[in-house]
């Protein structure tokens, strides 16, 4: 954040609201550097978009300089048809219209007023404290589910096996995901799962059961990124980035560039 006189007035005005605003880009671009560096490192020529509202992961993964193959997944109707109108103009941009889990199956999703809170979950009062009506459910929606193996031959590319990144942002729902896709996360280099210190829904996965799943997949963290922070400044959650064991292991691999 580029500090100027009508920003620190801005926030000092806040503060006396019991409001602190933190620099959420910060992050961002840390996790926007670290992205770079990993997918050079590891090959990434695929990457598995699971959670894409709009597009806006899409988009920022271009405007971050990578230029291979995004397959999107995006259940709820509205967000897809933004999604799509999108992707249409990129090539190497696909998308399919139905959620993943752990098991095939029809489910109704919450979708909230603003649609990055939309879960199978309920939000919990944590949610409501710290996001207030955005994390509202407006209405529900009757969506697909399926197994992340099922689909795989039938996705819209063959996926680079031993170069695919799977980036999941399911509120809440992650593991269900996870535990769809034992097939695919052979091809699977790195992943990039949402994790909650403070669970916003309820049922959500705790943070020690996500790192837990994560291990028990072979992968290994390689860096952890703020999301959102609670008043006192407490991680509410945070990106974890992982690399599949035998990846990091490689000779010549793992060394940072300068």
């Amino acid at each position: 954040m580029q500090h100027t006189p009508l920003t620190y007035l801005v926030r000092n005005l806040l503060r006396v609201t019991g409001v602190e605003v933190v620099a959420a880009k910060a992050s961002s671009s840390l996790l926007a550097i670290h992205l770079r560096t990993l997918f050079s490192v590891l090959g990434v020529t695929c990457v598995l978009d699971v959670g894409a509202r709009c597009g806006d992961y899409g988009l920022w993964l271009r405007r971050n300089g990578y230029h291979g193959d995004i397959i999107s997944f995006e259940p709820i109707k509205e967000s897809f048809n933004g999604l799509a109108a999108t992707a249409a103009r990129d090539r190497r941009w696909h998308c399919v219209n139905y959620a993943l889990g752990a098991e095939d199956k029809l489910a109704s999703i919450n979708v909230s007023e603003h649609t990055s809170f939309s879960s199978f979950h309920q939000p919990n009062a944590t949610a409501a404290a710290l996001f207030g009506t955005a994390s509202a459910v407006q209405r529900s929606e009757e969506v697909e589910i399926r197994r992340l193996d099922t689909v795989l031959d039938k996705l819209p590319i063959k996926i680079s096996s031993g170069r695919t990144y799977l980036k999941l942002d399911t509120q809440g729902w992650d593991l269900e995901v996870l535990a769809g896709a034992h097939q695919v996360l052979d091809h699977v280099v790195a992943l990039q799962t949402e994790v909650a210190v403070q669970p916003i829904y309820d049922g959500m996965p705790l943070m020690a059961d996500s790192l837990a799943a994560i291990a028990e997949r072979g992968f290994t963290p390689s860096g952890f990124f703020p999301v959102n922070l609670d008043p006192r400044l407490a991680l509410v959650e945070f990106d974890l980035v992982a690399v599949r064991a035998s990846a990091a292991n490689r000779p010549g691999r793992g060394r940072i560039p300068h």
